[in-house]
């Protein structure tokens, strides 16, 4: 029963992190053991009597704030339209060349939205094809920002076929992984939750999210990927990254921030991967979570000492 107070505390710890309380099924969900029958109702009651942890109403926090359920009630709410938006624009994505697989991704993903909250995708491309497709996801992406004077879509996670594992493994990775929402591309999501079935170490009484529906190749799309399924689209996706990646290494030289504090050009640029670098967000969230952790276990060994 200790062990399983310490994994609870270590989940509500996590989404903590967030402001965001979570619920009896998510503390099982993304338990960092197997739990089975009463024996979780049971240790939450034992830790909330220890008022190690908050309940307010259905959901678990370490903090007693009642308005962070009230926040996250209104951030449900608001994911139900924003992910109504998020499928359209899926669907737009997977009409573009090389496209094999569009995915829900961020804070959307677990179902949270707010105002001026992105729409973030996690885009799986063909094998050898990934640059391509990002240029022509990019160009997308940025003649909607004009027409409609906001950027409609975050495209910063690319992977193709051959690249479908996601090698930093850990609580992480596992839970962007096990929420990973799949909008199109049945198949290639598939074969990545496949590829990824490392995140039951982490998370054993998690599921992968149902894969979304395949795609429809449109003429237009068969069309373009026919003339570049050659030498030529070979050299031009190779360049294209030669490119892209130059470009971020001289933003980088200048020091410049995003609004979000992340340094301009911080882009892990490879032939079948294009992400953001880990150490800038990832790092972050497990050095805070670690701390979080930390403080709870003190707080745990006083309290039931």
């Amino acid at each position: 029963m200790a062990q399983l107070r310490e994994s609870i505390l270590k989940v509500v710890a996590y989404f903590d992190l967030f402001n965001y309380p979570v619920t009896l099924e998510e503390i099982r969900h993304f338990l960092d053991q197997p739990v089975h029958g009463d024996d979780l109702p049971a240790a939450l009651e034992s830790l909330l009597d220890k008022q190690l942890l908050w309940q307010h109403g259905h959901y678990y926090s370490c903090k007693n704030d009642p308005q962070l359920v009230d926040r996250r009630k209104q951030g449900n709410q608001m994911a139900v339209k924003q992910l109504k938006k998020a499928m359209r624009v899926a669907r737009v994505l997977s009409w573009f060349p090389y496209v094999r697989g569009v995915g829900i991704s961020g804070s959307l993903s677990k179902n949270f939205a707010y105002k001026g909250s992105d729409l973030d995708f996690f885009i799986i491309t063909a094998a050898n094809r990934l640059w391509i497709a990002r240029t022509f996801l990019l160009l997308f992406a940025k003649v909607t920002t004009v027409l409609f004077f906001q950027r409609l879509c975050c495209l910063n996670y690319y992977v193709d076929e051959d690249a479908l594992l996601v090698e930093e493994e850990n609580i992480f990775t596992a839970i962007e992984v096990v929420t990973l929402l799949p909008a199109r591309g049945k198949r290639s999501f598939e074969r990545f939750f496949s590829s990824n079935r490392w995140v039951y170490k982490y998370l054993p009484n998690s599921s992968f999210r149902t894969p979304a529906k395949e795609l429809s190749k449109g003429i237009v799309k068969q069309g373009i990927e026919w003339m570049l399924n050659n030498k030529l689209g070979n050299g031009l996706d190779t360049w294209l990254m030669e490119r892209f990646s130059s470009h971020w290494q001289e933003q980088l030289k200048l020091n410049r921030l995003t609004p979000t504090g992340i340094p301009k050009g911080a882009v892990v640029a490879k032939k079948h991967l294009c992400k953001p670098v880990a150490h800038h967000f990832q790092q972050k969230i497990l050095s805070r979570y670690q701390e979080n952790v930390n403080t709870i276990k003190a707080k745990y060994t006083l309290v039931m000492d």
